[in-house]
């Protein structure tokens, strides 16, 4: 403001009487608190609110997912069936193989020590070796370690397979 519009302004104050300049004040005090309360207040504490409720749903997700990170363990954790005695890995996975009628896929295993083996597979069924290798997984904890597969034909699901399976 210039001094014009200030010296103005505290004439027409000043020509006010008593009673009206203290309803002034009121009414400005009155009006200020009502805008720093909706201008302040009420978004803080919103905002507040929400971050209550989603740190709320947020703390019963963690614990529904620790409960039922009890669950899938206890379930996953089923009696691994131990390896025949007096039979190599290898020839293990060979008549694994025979079971489900991928032994005929195999172009050549190769051993690598005693607890792993290198297996190539040609023309198989991608689905059909993933179930065996989900199966025996689960059954003996046989893993693979490294895989590699290229897609001899897509529509059919055939691939060429070349993995290396440990116990």
């Amino acid at each position: 403001m210039n001094e014009s519009t200030d010296s103005k302004l505290s004439a027409w104050f000043a020509g006010l009487s008593q009673n009206e300049q203290r309803l002034l004040a009121i009414g400005g005090l009155v009006v200020t608190m009502a805008l720093l309360w909706v201008l302040v207040y009420l978004p803080v504490v919103n905002h507040i609110n929400s971050q209550v409720t989603i740190k709320n749903r947020l703390q019963e997700q963690l614990t529904k997912m620790q409960s039922m990170t009890g669950a899938v363990v206890s379930e996953n954790m089923t009696a691994v069936l131990p390896m025949p005695a007096g039979v190599t890995f290898s020839s293990w996975v060979d008549q694994q193989l025979r079971v489900v009628n991928l032994q005929e896929m195999v172009n050549r295993t190769e051993p690598i020590d005693e607890n792993s083996l290198s297996i190539w597979l040609q023309g198989v069924q991608f689905d059909q070796v993933i179930d065996w290798l989900q199966s025996i997984s689960k059954q003996y904890a046989v893993q693979v370690d490294q895989i590699d597969i290229n897609v001899v034909d897509s529509a059919l699901g055939l691939t060429n397979i070349r993995m290396r399976l440990v116990k």
